[in-house]
Protein backbone atom coordinates (compact mmCIF):
# COMPACT_ATOMS: atom_id res chain seq x y z
CA UNK A 1 0.00 0.00 0.00
CA UNK A 2 1.32 3.45 -0.81
CA UNK A 3 1.23 5.95 2.01
CA UNK A 4 -0.12 9.48 1.98
CA UNK A 5 2.23 10.84 4.64
CA UNK A 6 5.91 11.69 4.90
CA UNK A 7 8.28 12.06 7.86
CA UNK A 8 10.82 14.86 8.30
CA UNK A 9 13.55 14.47 10.93
CA UNK A 10 14.36 17.62 12.94
CA UNK A 11 16.44 16.06 15.73
CA UNK A 12 19.53 18.03 14.67
CA UNK A 13 17.72 21.36 15.13
CA UNK A 14 15.41 20.48 18.04
CA UNK A 15 17.17 18.11 20.42
CA UNK A 16 15.75 16.10 23.32
CA UNK A 17 16.54 18.87 25.84
CA UNK A 18 14.56 21.37 23.76
CA UNK A 19 11.69 18.90 23.35
CA UNK A 20 11.53 18.31 27.12
CA UNK A 21 11.49 22.10 27.68
CA UNK A 22 8.60 22.33 25.22
CA UNK A 23 6.78 19.62 27.21
CA UNK A 24 7.31 21.79 30.31
CA UNK A 25 5.83 24.75 28.40
CA UNK A 26 2.78 22.63 27.51
CA UNK A 27 2.37 21.52 31.13
CA UNK A 28 2.45 25.17 32.19
CA UNK A 29 -0.26 26.06 29.67
CA UNK A 30 -2.43 23.21 30.93
CA UNK A 31 -1.85 24.17 34.57
CA UNK A 32 -3.06 27.69 33.70
CA UNK A 33 -6.22 26.23 32.12
CA UNK A 34 -5.22 27.01 28.52
CA UNK A 35 -6.84 23.95 26.95
CA UNK A 36 -10.13 23.25 25.20
CA UNK A 37 -12.93 21.69 27.19
CA UNK A 38 -14.89 20.61 24.09
CA UNK A 39 -11.98 18.84 22.38
CA UNK A 40 -9.74 15.98 23.41
CA UNK A 41 -8.69 16.49 27.01
CA UNK A 42 -5.54 18.60 27.33
CA UNK A 43 -5.47 19.92 23.78
CA UNK A 44 -4.12 23.44 24.24
CA UNK A 45 -6.13 26.44 23.01
CA UNK A 46 -2.99 28.51 22.39
CA UNK A 47 -1.08 28.86 19.12
CA UNK A 48 2.07 27.23 20.50
CA UNK A 49 4.16 28.46 17.54
CA UNK A 50 3.65 31.94 19.02
CA UNK A 51 5.24 31.12 22.37
CA UNK A 52 8.14 33.55 22.85
CA UNK A 53 11.31 31.50 22.63
CA UNK A 54 13.68 30.03 20.08
CA UNK A 55 12.56 26.42 20.40
CA UNK A 56 8.98 27.25 19.33
CA UNK A 57 10.24 29.45 16.48
CA UNK A 58 12.46 26.55 15.34
CA UNK A 59 9.48 24.20 15.49
CA UNK A 60 7.31 26.58 13.44
CA UNK A 61 10.00 26.99 10.78
CA UNK A 62 10.59 23.21 10.69
CA UNK A 63 6.85 22.73 10.10
CA UNK A 64 6.80 25.23 7.22
CA UNK A 65 9.84 23.63 5.60
CA UNK A 66 8.36 20.15 6.06
CA UNK A 67 5.10 21.22 4.41
CA UNK A 68 6.94 22.72 1.43
CA UNK A 69 9.02 19.54 1.11
CA UNK A 70 5.86 17.42 1.28
CA UNK A 71 4.21 19.51 -1.46
CA UNK A 72 7.49 19.63 -3.41
CA UNK A 73 7.06 23.38 -3.82
CA UNK A 74 6.79 26.61 -1.89
CA UNK A 75 3.27 28.04 -1.59
CA UNK A 76 1.82 31.33 -0.36
CA UNK A 77 0.69 30.68 3.21
CA UNK A 78 -2.76 31.98 4.17
CA UNK A 79 -2.78 30.77 7.78
CA UNK A 80 -0.89 28.55 10.20
CA UNK A 81 -2.46 27.16 13.36
CA UNK A 82 -0.74 25.06 16.01
CA UNK A 83 -1.59 23.44 19.32
CA UNK A 84 -0.25 20.78 21.59
CA UNK A 85 -1.89 17.68 22.97
CA UNK A 86 -0.90 15.85 26.16
CA UNK A 87 -2.45 12.47 26.80
CA UNK A 88 -1.97 9.19 28.63
CA UNK A 89 -3.97 6.18 29.78
CA UNK A 90 -4.95 8.07 32.94
CA UNK A 91 -6.73 10.64 30.70
CA UNK A 92 -7.81 8.17 27.98
CA UNK A 93 -10.86 8.99 25.89
CA UNK A 94 -13.00 6.84 23.62
CA UNK A 95 -10.84 6.65 20.47
CA UNK A 96 -13.92 6.33 18.25
CA UNK A 97 -14.90 9.91 19.17
CA UNK A 98 -11.48 11.29 18.19
CA UNK A 99 -11.72 10.88 14.36
CA UNK A 100 -11.41 14.26 12.61
CA UNK A 101 -9.84 16.12 9.69
CA UNK A 102 -8.62 19.72 9.32
CA UNK A 103 -9.65 20.88 5.85
CA UNK A 104 -12.78 22.80 6.90
CA UNK A 105 -12.43 25.83 4.61
CA UNK A 106 -13.40 24.74 1.09
CA UNK A 107 -11.77 27.86 -0.38
CA UNK A 108 -8.30 26.77 0.72
CA UNK A 109 -6.22 23.62 0.86
CA UNK A 110 -4.70 22.46 4.12
CA UNK A 111 -1.58 20.45 4.85
CA UNK A 112 -1.45 19.06 8.38
CA UNK A 113 1.32 17.78 10.58
CA UNK A 114 2.01 16.02 13.84
CA UNK A 115 5.32 16.60 15.61
CA UNK A 116 6.17 13.76 17.95
CA UNK A 117 7.64 15.50 20.99
CA UNK A 118 7.80 12.82 23.69
CA UNK A 119 6.65 9.21 23.92
CA UNK A 120 7.19 7.26 27.13
CA UNK A 121 7.67 3.65 26.10
CA UNK A 122 5.63 1.09 28.04
CA UNK A 123 7.73 -2.03 28.44
CA UNK A 124 10.46 -2.92 26.01
CA UNK A 125 8.67 -3.19 22.66
CA UNK A 126 5.16 -1.79 23.07
CA UNK A 127 4.53 1.66 21.71
CA UNK A 128 5.96 3.31 18.64
CA UNK A 129 4.19 1.28 15.93
CA UNK A 130 0.65 2.06 17.15
CA UNK A 131 1.27 5.10 19.37
CA UNK A 132 1.69 7.53 16.48
CA UNK A 133 -1.33 8.52 14.41
CA UNK A 134 -3.99 6.41 12.76
CA UNK A 135 -4.91 7.64 9.27
CA UNK A 136 -8.14 6.83 7.43
CA UNK A 137 -7.71 7.87 3.77
CA UNK A 138 -11.25 6.64 2.99
CA UNK A 139 -12.85 8.04 6.15
CA UNK A 140 -13.43 6.43 9.54
CA UNK A 141 -16.02 4.00 8.13
CA UNK A 142 -13.99 3.10 5.04
CA UNK A 143 -11.25 0.57 4.47
CA UNK A 144 -7.51 1.24 4.29
CA UNK A 145 -6.94 2.65 7.79
CA UNK A 146 -3.36 2.36 9.01
CA UNK A 147 -1.06 3.50 11.82
CA UNK A 148 1.87 5.81 11.21
CA UNK A 149 4.63 4.92 13.68
CA UNK A 150 5.77 7.39 16.32
CA UNK A 151 9.13 8.95 15.45
CA UNK A 152 10.31 11.27 18.18
CA UNK A 153 11.68 14.56 16.85
CA UNK A 154 9.98 14.15 13.46
CA UNK A 155 7.14 15.93 11.71
CA UNK A 156 4.67 13.58 10.05
CA UNK A 157 3.01 15.60 7.26
CA UNK A 158 -0.18 14.62 5.38
CA UNK A 159 -3.08 16.25 3.49
CA UNK A 160 -5.44 18.10 5.85
CA UNK A 161 -8.50 16.42 4.32
CA UNK A 162 -7.40 13.00 5.61
CA UNK A 163 -9.35 11.68 8.59
CA UNK A 164 -7.10 10.77 11.52
CA UNK A 165 -6.98 10.21 15.25
CA UNK A 166 -4.31 9.73 17.92
CA UNK A 167 -2.68 6.35 18.14
CA UNK A 168 -3.16 3.83 20.92
CA UNK A 169 -2.05 4.78 24.43
CA UNK A 170 0.26 2.32 26.18
CA UNK A 171 1.14 3.90 29.52
CA UNK A 172 -0.09 6.30 32.20
CA UNK A 173 2.94 8.50 31.59
CA UNK A 174 2.24 11.58 29.49
CA UNK A 175 2.95 11.65 25.79
CA UNK A 176 3.18 14.97 23.93
CA UNK A 177 2.62 16.05 20.37
CA UNK A 178 2.31 19.33 18.53
CA UNK A 179 -0.21 19.46 15.71
CA UNK A 180 -0.35 22.14 13.05
CA UNK A 181 -2.19 23.13 9.90
CA UNK A 182 -1.00 25.27 7.02
CA UNK A 183 -3.68 26.75 4.76
CA UNK A 184 -2.64 27.90 1.31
Amino acid sequence: MSTIHEYYDWNNLIDRTSRMSMCDDVNELITKGNYWTNSPKYQTNVNVFGLPNERWTNLKMSFIWSCFAFMKQERQIKNIQSWSYRTSLKDAEDRDTLWHHHNHNTETTTVSGVYYMHLPIAGEVVGPQTAGTELAPNGPEGDGKYFTPWREGHWMIYPGKIWHRPGILHTEEDRYIVAADMEF
